[in-house]
């Protein structure tokens, strides 16, 4: 899917097909869109990053790192959807923010440019009774060390496999307000 700049990113930390993650991004875009806030989705499938670490390369030989770097840089308002694997983030989604926390372009060392004083927000959608939750606290603790302002709300959907209409909905009236909540936080903290 092609990006279009916007007011808020929107990334699932996954890409599997059908993705319950992506199903929830979707929502999430149809809030912000029904405020008036513009969105750029983003998908992990899209930019098909090296392993950190596994070669020595710089950031600055990665197109792809360079470029997903780039579109997070120039938003202040970001919500991830975090898939939950074996009670942590996915190992694309921790791959690529190994890949933009580093320097380039001569920025200076742990300036975490992608990160640093953006707001973020983060949901999760599973299968499982959980729906994800584990997951979200350790992507939590991942985003502050790279200096970001992760917002307190966050909204996990247990049995997920479930919580969808026909359309792509959240069919929970109570889960579909906690989202609401979740996006207008993130888009006041950006704003702030």
């Amino acid at each position: 899917m092609a990006a279009v700049r916007g007011d808020l990113l929107l990334m699932a930390g996954g890409i599997r097909p059908g993705s319950l993650n992506e199903r929830l991004i979707g929502c999430a875009a149809d809030i912000a869109d029904e405020l008036g806030v513009r969105t750029t989705r983003l998908s992990l499938s899209d930019y098909r990053l090296p392993m950190f670490g596994a070669d020595a390369l710089s950031i600055d030989e990665v197109p792809e790192a360079l470029e997903l770097k780039a579109m997070f840089h120039s938003h202040g308002a970001i919500i991830l959807a975090s898939p939950e694997h074996n009670g942590s983030v996915t190992v694309m989604l921790k791959n690529a923010i190994d890949w933009m926390s580093c320097p380039s372009g001569g920025e200076a060392p742990q300036a975490y440019g992608a990160f640093r004083r953006k707001a973020f927000g983060l949901v999760s959608a599973s299968s499982s009774p959980f729906g994800g939750l584990r997951g979200l606290s350790q992507l939590r603790h991942i985003l502050t060390t790279v200096q970001a302002l992760v917002v307190p709300d966050q909204l996990s959907v247990p049995y997920a496999h479930r919580a969808f209409d026909a359309q792509g909905r959240l069919t929970d009236p109570f889960l579909d307000r906690l989202l609401a909540d979740l996006v207008r936080s993130v888009m006041e903290v950006a704003r702030a």
